[in-house]
């Protein structure tokens, strides 16, 4: 750790801080991960035969990780940010223990790749996001304009059940974006409808463009799973929203409306930080701009149930695009402005359903809020609850991690020795087997 700033000790949640070093537009890091004391000392550390950047690990209960990596950069060549072809679950030092690879995965005929974020589930099955390849000619059936390229990426979620001991795997499940389109541009499109009077499906061609990238408009990326709701959140960084998913389905049901018992169907359950997105509002009424990290703060923690979002508000201006690649994209970063922020909302149920409020936009409750003059993330970062009532916050491009408060006051600041997408905290006696 280069550096550790202890502002208020007493206000400290007590644990050893989880890292994994990865930026998504900067580097191509070393996917490795490491255990930090309170002083920055690293005391346990899962080394890697992966590369790339743009994505966490997760602890397991077993003292090894959940991971994603890029092992052939062939295979990934010219895919959108964040894609990597290889997921696995490892032992405590960071050998891979069960593998698979997105190349072994035939997709309905389609080419995938995973990206961003995954989560692991009480059951042991993986959920991760995914990119699927699709034609332009199945892009536009769906009413989607996505461009002149000869491929179209659509995001998706996969259910992907491990057997450690046959190192096989099963796909159980999956949501994908293009099921769920609504649009109003081709009316000899199946999806073609009013976008206001369906808010629970997503429009394909919003934002009007977002050039040169029209041939993945979803950019999901995060994903956090409710175990007891049975439901998953994903961030979409270009519709500036999170939406809720119903997991308590089929995959053909996944892949329908929503009919049947309140909320059964594929289609968004919940949506929130954009109701222009679904002809319900304008700019003014916008609350997120690039979020990250959607999740529920887990059971037994203060605010368990509610969603925290990690905002990082990027503000564009005055860009000048030179050159290419790393030392590129690093200045890009540099140029971008901003205060990030994070809100704690705990949307509006009835019946057990989301609720749409007077205006026709689903309504949440902010519980907290948080931002600080001196904390801007311009890409990525993550805010994760603490069992103290403190929240960790995570600025990737700064190779920052801050525990707040719930006052807001800032009780420690790392600088660490490696971008971090989300960083977390566990307790002394849930790693104590690592610290051996």
């Amino acid at each position: 750790m280069e550096e550790v700033d202890l502002a208020l000790p007493d206000e400290l949640s007590p644990g050893y801080l989880f890292w994994h070093q990865a930026d998504e537009l900067a580097t191509d890091v070393v996917n490795y991960a490491m255990l930090l004391d309170v002083d920055g000392k690293i005391v346990h550390r899962w080394d890697t035969d992966l590369n790339g950047g743009g994505h966490t690990s997760y602890l397991l209960n077993s003292g090894g990780l959940l991971r994603t990596g890029i092992r052939d950069r062939r295979y990934v060549a010219g895919q959108p940010v964040a894609a990597t072809d290889t997921l696995q679950i490892t032992d405590r030092t960071g050998k891979a223990i069960w593998e698979v690879s997105a190349e072994e995965i035939d997709f309905n005929g389609h080419r995938i790749t995973f990206h961003h974020d995954m989560a692991p589930m009480p059951n042991g099955n993986i959920l991760v996001l995914i990119y699927e390849e699709i034609s332009p000619k199945e892009a536009a059936a769906a009413g989607w304009k996505a461009g002149k390229g000869e491929t179209v990426w659509s995001d998706g979620v996969l259910e992907i059940e491990p057997d450690l001991e046959k190192k096989s795997f099963e796909i159980v499940w999956y949501w994908r974006f293009i099921d769920h389109l609504i649009q109003d541009q081709d009316a000899n499109a199946a999806t073609y409808g009013v976008i206001a009077e369906h808010p629970e499906k997503i429009d394909g061609n919003f934002p009007e463009s977002y050039a040169p990238m029209n041939a993945v408009r979803q950019h999901l990326n995060s994903l956090d799973y409710h175990p007891v709701l049975d439901q998953v959140v994903v961030s979409s960084f270009i519709y500036n929203e999170i939406w809720v998913i119903d997991h308590s389905t089929t995959t053909a049901q996944a892949a329908g409306s929503a009919g049947g018992r309140r909320g059964m169907g594929g289609d968004l359950l919940f949506r929130y930080g954009n109701p222009a997105a679904y002809g319900r509002g304008s700019e003014k009424d916008r609350l997120f701009q690039n979020q990250h990290d959607a999740n529920w703060i887990a059971e037994g923690l203060p605010g368990a149930g509610n969603i925290l979002v990690f905002n990082n508000n990027t503000g564009v201006g005055g860009i000048t695009r030179a050159g290419t690649g790393r030392a590129a994209a690093a200045a890009i970063q540099e140029q971008l402005k901003g205060i990030s922020n994070v809100h704690e909302i705990r949307p509006t149920v009835d019946d057990g359903g989301y609720v749409l409020g007077k205006t026709g936009t689903f309504e949440a409750k902010q519980i907290w809020f948080w931002k600080n003059d001196d904390f801007f993330a311009p890409f990525q970062g993550g805010a994760r609850r603490l069992p103290n009532g403190n929240t960790l916050l995570t600025d990737t491009v700064g190779r920052r991690v801050w525990e707040v408060a719930p006052d807001g006051d800032v009780v420690i600041r790392y600088k660490g020795p490696a971008p971090a997408f989300k960083a977390f905290k566990y307790s002394a006696d849930r790693v104590a087997e690592l610290l051996e």
